[in-house]
């Protein structure tokens, strides 16, 4: 049986440090890769990867100390979340708690929304827009897989 209580509080839950993102609680980001949610089966939760992009809201945010020494004496930041669109099978959404910043797309300077209205996720490098979504391609002769991204923009010089 899970143990719901302690499942919905997390770590820093309402916590709201002043932090060098500026992010609030209830602010909405996305997702990057690699991101588990109910790491060792959490609370009796079914551990899972979430999918790149899954949309979550914030729920505590902690700026710490650590790395500080490498970042001009400003920390790293971690952050408590919930999934907005995804639920555990008894109903409860889906939370991570003290998870690094840099899990979540909006953390990297280079992240955008596209500038064609569209809405869709992506980033800038080299004066060009290249959307996160995508197919893998053939893999060549070095064993890299090709990466076929679904749109690209240029932005200009």
């Amino acid at each position: 049986m899970p143990d719901r209580e302690k499942y919905i509080n997390t770590m820093n839950l309402g916590r709201n440090d002043a932090n060098k993102l500026g992010w609030k609680i209830g602010d909405i980001f996305h997702t990057s890769s690699y991101v588990t949610a109910n790491g060792y089966n959490y609370c009796g939760y079914e551990q899972m990867s979430l999918p790149r992009e899954t949309r979550v809201r914030i729920t505590g945010i902690k700026q710490t100390n650590l790395n500080a020494q490498h970042h001009n004496g400003i920390g790293d930041v971690y952050v408590d979340f919930e999934c907005v669109d995804l639920k555990n099978p008894d109903g409860t959404p889906v939370t991570c708690g003290n998870h690094h910043a840099w899990c979540l797309l909006e953390a990297n300077p280079s992240h955008m929304v596209c500038p064609d209205g569209s809405g869709d996720l992506g980033m800038v490098k080299d004066h060009m827009w290249l959307s996160y979504a995508g197919t893998t391609g053939e893999t060549d002769s070095y064993g890299q897989v090709e990466y076929i991204r679904n749109k690209t923009i240029y932005l200009g010089e």
